[in-house]
């Protein structure tokens, strides 16, 4: 069971790239390029549809288009793509990641949607706090797993505390991926939870290499707890809808725009 989920997963994977590169694909194509039977090419894309990643008519599967100008989204369209804008923020952390790689993983929807996408890495070692994405990656990965340990409390959304930090620092992190939802005036990165956030900034400090991962993060001087700041990260992959004043301190911080594409901009350290 372990392996179909992987080998679908992959192939799923493999047709929003070929859609996004040609814009459209044909099921017949797509069944002769994979591989596989057209029946298991419309299962897949009537997954793919469901998820936003592509819109199907007439034999043929395109490319979302509201993936291609995510600063232009209504309310209401974002609300039918936010699932598939994520993934793709996720997704843009997988160029950081390199085979082989120890990696901790922080909570939220993003990072819970990079992690099936983890498949097409090899020989992982994931530290993790959030227990459902524990149970995420053993369906998925077949990489050494490790749970921080810690306390659970009902108002954040993973294992905290001295235990967290301890387990946490027991294993050498080549990268720390950390899902933030916002930055303050004085170049901070931010989580929502104050727990989760002292979690965070022990795995920044312990990592070699720290990415942040955001969807429309916020810009406040109040809001949210500080992990560590902009000057911590090495790459920062987030949708197009920046305030200027999140550019000029990214800027300020060397991060410079590293690539722009299907509604996002990834910053890398300069």
């Amino acid at each position: 069971m372990h392996n179909e989920s992987s080998s679908a997963l992959k192939r799923r994977l493999q047709i929003v790239d070929l859609v996004r590169k040609d814009g459209e694909a044909r099921v017949e194509d797509l069944s002769g390029q994979l591989g596989v039977s057209t029946v298991t090419i419309r299962s897949d894309l009537n997954y793919l549809e469901q998820q936003g990643y592509v819109v199907r008519a007439f034999g043929k599967a395109r490319y979302n288009p509201m993936l291609l100008h995510g600063a232009q989204q209504s309310p209401e369209s974002d609300a039918g793509t936010r699932g598939a804008g994520e993934a793709h923020v996720a997704a843009a952390a997988l160029r950081w990641i390199e085979d082989g790689a120890s990696l901790f993983l922080s909570s939220g929807n993003i990072a819970h949607r990079l992690l099936p996408q983890l498949v097409l890495r090899q020989g992982l070692s994931l530290s993790l706090h959030d227990l459902g994405m524990v149970t995420t990656a053993r369906q998925f990965l077949q990489s050494e797993i490790h749970v921080t340990g810690g306390v659970h409390s009902k108002d954040e959304p993973g294992l905290i505390g001295p235990a967290a930090e301890l387990g946490l620092l027991s294993h050498p992190l080549d990268m720390c991926v950390i899902v933030v939802c916002g930055i303050d005036t004085r170049g901070r990165v931010l989580a929502r939870h104050p727990g989760a956030a002292r979690l965070y900034s022990a795995a920044v400090r312990h990592a070699n290499k720290t990415i942040a991962l955001a969807y429309r993060p916020a810009f406040s001087a109040t809001e949210g707890y500080p992990i560590c700041n902009l000057g911590d990260l090495h790459g920062f992959a987030v949708n197009h809808d920046l305030e200027p004043a999140v550019f000029d301190l990214l800027s300020e911080h060397e991060l410079r725009v590293d690539r722009k594409a299907d509604g996002l901009i990834e910053f890398a350290r300069a």
